[in-house]
């Protein structure tokens, strides 16, 4: 009846875990035979049920048909509802209904449901009759389910909607190579940071090519020095030296030393007395004032 379809869920559930589709939509087809017993897909679900719209997520979970069968009761027919298999070879879809001899005939209606099957794997559909007999008013509708996934749209409706969509660097390259530069553009800091970049590029290119090679350099260090090299001059002792030098000491901090607590006593007990004058600084003071006077009676005298 129905071939390989429980696979094809598991297989269609393990695919879509990984998606988040923000609005989900339960649907039935209208009828696909209106124009006689086979169909096409295309024109009866959503667009993009092909796949051809990677935000679009169309999978089909039933069935409903009806049709009236025209036959001699003395005769037997097979009809078969199918739809060919896009993905392999076969029908995805196939039900099978027997009309034995000594069966009038009549009107039959079926609900078939099974799991989510991807739409993408469904061909053509058509009623086909094996035996004596005639389908008049057929019926044939699908029920599906439409899942889009809005963020996935906005990224593939405009890539620059976000950083995060795929091709935002590719459609952003594009964007700035027919940028007419203008600061009140949401994306002139991108373009001016793409062209720091580069800029940054060609220097360090630039530096890499001025740098001498290393057997010049040593050529150049021998011509200077004789038969020594810039190794040779250098005094290893002395960098040494520097190297101690420039080492940070390790200073134990005061906050993890641990001071006794307890009352520190005065160990020295000045009594009040008088204080006697120096006779010393006395005359060095007079001495002072005479040295003074005799400096500046000279003046005097020349004046």
């Amino acid at each position: 009846m129905i071939r390989n379809l429980l696979s094809t869920a598991a297989v269609s559930l393990l695919v879509s875990s990984s998606y988040c589709y923000s609005d989900t939509t339960y649907g039935v087809t209208q009828n696909a035979v209106t124009m006689g017993l086979s169909w096409n897909m295309a024109g009866l679900l959503p667009n993009g049920a092909d796949g051809s719209l990677p935000y679009i997520k169309v999978d089909i979970h039933g069935l409903t048909y009806r049709y009236t069968m025209v036959k001699d009761p003395n005769s037997g027919a097979t009809v078969y509802i199918r739809n060919e298999d896009l993905a392999g070879e076969g029908y995805i879809l196939e039900e099978q209904d027997d009309w034995a001899a000594g069966d009038p005939g009549g009107t039959l209606q079926k609900y078939i449901r099974f799991p989510y099957t991807p739409a993408s794997r469904f061909g053509d559909g058509s009623i086909d009759v094996e035996g004596d007999g005639q389908i008049i008013d057929p019926n044939v509708t699908y029920n599906y389910r439409l899942e889009v996934d809005d963020q996935l749209m906005m990224c593939v409706v405009t890539p620059l909607a976000d950083p995060a969509c795929p091709g935002f660097d590719q459609a952003l390259l594009e964007y700035l190579n027919q940028l007419e530069v203008n600061p009140d553009d949401p994306f002139y800091d991108q373009w001016v940071q793409a062209n720091l970049s580069l800029n940054d590029e060609a220097d360090e290119q630039e530096v890499e090519e001025t740098k001498m090679p290393e057997e010049k350099l040593a050529n150049f260090e021998k011509e200077l020095g004789g038969e020594n090299t810039i190794e040779d001059l250098i005094n290893t002792n002395q960098q040494r030296i520097f190297a101690a030098l420039a080492a940070a000491p390790q200073i134990e901090t005061y906050y993890i030393i641990d001071i006794p607590g307890g009352e520190y006593k005065d160990a020295l007990t000045l009594e009040d007395t008088s204080l006697p004058d120096n006779p010393r600084a006395m005359r060095n003071l007079a001495s002072d004032a005479n040295h003074k006077k005799m400096v500046r009676s000279q003046y005097d005298r020349e004046q």
